[in-house]
């Protein structure tokens, strides 16, 4: 069992992916299944996106399962009660007074980067911070490549932002990619995000022919809370070559997580030679996703593990880590102690 494995008692607080805004169209109902709840997701004929608690305050019908939208509300299935985007019951087509209790849970929805994505409070607290919006998702100059995803990985969220900090693996688990790498910068923390920077050196997986087979990048790694973790790396090579490999885990329940991502280049030329550059790279970024899975999957969390110089900024992570969990004070017993 995860709580086994992991000594978390809630799942932390933040945004979190839970549809690409593409997959929504007006008028589209689609049930949910995070943070251990059922959930509708829904966009209104205008065209915003809302989240509510799946089952309607009337008898419990599933919203997600044959609700239908109504103007800007929508309609239970069951028997035609209408709740709007903030949960409440807006009208029942068979009777003039709406019970002053009518209501269910909304979620505080945001669309940015193209995805949808939920803010998550076990307090139910409105949310303390917005995820900004990245200027590579509004550009003629890069070239989204590739969507990638896996459902029921069994871990924590937090597992996949430590993976990042832990350069050390780097060189064990993907060695067919990385031949060298060296601790980087200490990390910049900026309330609820966490940047960290280093330099490996990758093999060439490019392909076009090399004199020097080794690649020396920059190295930018970029958590937005627990649920948006962005990696930013140029190449030396054709002048400069910029990659982007995106991160987006969400938590389905205490057991599993799902994740998806995207692999993007800076355009080379034009967008046929981008891909054709950024075929084996992205290939690459996927098969490291499994070559992880594996350790994440199976692996015990040390709340105080023997760190040894090299290994990251793991500590400083750990750290950063706490303010999103409700149960603080319990939670910073239990983590990596304060050096």
């Amino acid at each position: 069992m995860i709580a086994s494995r992991f000594p978390f008692t809630s799942f932390p607080s933040g945004w979190f992916r839970i549809a690409y805004s593409d997959e929504l169209r007006p008028g589209q109902v689609k049930p949910l299944r995070y943070f251990s709840r059922d959930l509708v997701l829904f966009r209104t004929q205008q065209g915003q996106a809302h989240v509510l608690d799946a089952h309607c305050p009337h008898l419990g019908a599933h919203l997600g399962h044959g609700g239908k939208i109504k103007g800007e509300t929508i309609q239970c299935p069951f028997h035609g009660w209408c709740l709007d985007g903030q949960g409440q019951c807006v009208d029942i087509p068979y009777a003039s007074k709406i019970p002053p209790k009518a209501r269910i849970r909304a979620w505080p929805v945001r669309e940015v980067n193209g995805l949808i994505m939920m803010y998550y409070s076990r307090d139910q607290e409105q949310p303390t911070w917005e995820m900004p919006q990245l200027p590579e998702y509004n550009s003629e100059e890069w070239v989204m490549l590739k969507r990638i995803s896996w459902r029921n990985i069994k871990t924590h969220v937090q597992e996949i932002g430590e993976n990042g900090s832990d350069i050390a693996h780097l060189t064990c688990r993907h060695p067919q990619a990385v031949k060298d790498f060296e601790r980087g910068t200490p990390p910049e923390i900026k309330g609820p995000v966490f940047t960290y920077r280093t330099n490996p050196t990758y093999k060439n997986k490019f392909p076009i022919p090399m004199i020097n087979p080794k690649l020396t990048v920059s190295h930018e790694f970029t958590c937005y809370g627990l649920g948006f973790l962005a990696t930013r790396v140029r190449v030396n090579v054709l002048g400069g070559v910029w990659i982007l490999f995106d991160l987006f885990p969400t938590p389905i329940d205490e057991e599993y997580i799902e994740l998806q991502g995207i692999f993007g280049v800076k355009k080379i030329v034009n967008r046929v030679i981008t891909r054709f550059i950024g075929h084996d790279p992205a290939r690459e970024a996927e098969l490291a996703i499994y070559q992880d899975m594996p350790m994440w999957e199976n692996k015990l969390y040390r709340s105080t593990p023997n760190l040894c110089e090299g290994d990251g900024p793991i500590r400083e992570y750990r750290r950063w880590v706490r303010q999103f969990y409700s149960e603080q004070k319990n939670l910073a017993k239990v983590l990596v102690q304060q050096s």
